[in-house]
């Protein structure tokens, strides 16, 4: 009688190891799907980082291309402003209306 008690919580403790193993399977394989779709949205992620620091170079060479002074002068001529033929010399400073002397 003692050896079968003794069978049957052998049985028992058989039969929940195997469960706990069984379940902590079944976890792991979760997590490792978790974790690859994670891994998925982080490589789009970093492939999209890639493409904007593309585009922040290729916005920052336009921004210095423009801010020139030659391409400022030439939207300038576009716009219909001449060069200056005569001299600044002088700028009134305490009249209400900043205007500049040519001479």
């Amino acid at each position: 009688m003692l050896k079968k008690k003794s069978e049957k919580k052998l049985k028992l403790i058989f039969l929940f190891s195997l469960f706990v193993f069984i379940l902590s399977v079944g976890f792991k394989f979760y997590l490792c799907s978790s974790v690859t779709v994670r891994n998925g949205e982080f490589e789009q992620a970093f492939l999209r980082k890639k493409e904007l620091e593309e585009d922040i170079n290729r916005l920052r060479s336009q921004s210095f291309y423009l801010s020139s002074i030659s391409s400022i002068e030439k939207r300038a001529r576009e716009l219909g402003f001449v060069d200056m033929s005569e001299r600044l010399i002088s700028l009134d400073l305490s009249a209400p209306d900043q205007v500049a002397v040519l001479h």
